[in-house]
């Protein structure tokens, strides 16, 4: 069983590690809320404000079958990757909410990573030192557009 100042240390050493690890940058384009102004609803009409996130990026390298899915409009892309981000960074960002979970919407926010763009489908706590949260996976899968992924 570890003491109190023991789970400290642990917690001290993620955060640290984090620093020298989470150098992968990806583009956080948070939605922002508001009315166009004639009404419209697409996505060229979104507001987004663009956020570089430091983050381990996590690939499925295990996987060896192909993630594209034929349609009659062409193939799908479906690969995804996972970013790993340490709560306390995000805390001193001030990008948690209320309950101290990381304040993305995943029905609008976007990530671009190496030019590609995703989707959040997914976040999970991963890290504890004792019963606090010290880190969360995002799962991204990557965007769809009718004419092929975006390059930024």
């Amino acid at each position: 069983m570890l003491t109190p100042a023991q789970w400290t240390q642990y917690k001290n050493v993620i955060d640290l590690a984090s620093e020298s690890f989470n150098q992968d940058v990806v583009i956080w384009r948070r939605h922002t809320r508001g009315f166009q102004r004639y009404g419209e609803d697409t996505k060229a009409n979104e507001n987004y404000t663009d956020i570089s996130l430091n983050t381990l990026v996590a690939y499925n390298i295990f996987r060896t079958w192909p993630m594209n899915k034929e349609s009659i409009g062409g193939a799908l892309d479906s690969e995804n990757i996972v970013l790993v981000l340490n709560k306390q960074y995000l805390e001193d960002l001030g990008y948690l909410n209320a309950d101290g979970f990381f304040a993305m919407d995943p029905g609008k926010d976007l990530f671009i990573h190496r030019g590609m763009e995703y989707r959040a489908s997914g976040e999970t706590e991963v890290a504890q030192a004792g019963s606090e949260v010290l880190m969360f996976y995002v799962v991204l899968g990557r965007e769809e557009t009718p004419t092929g992924s975006d390059k930024y």
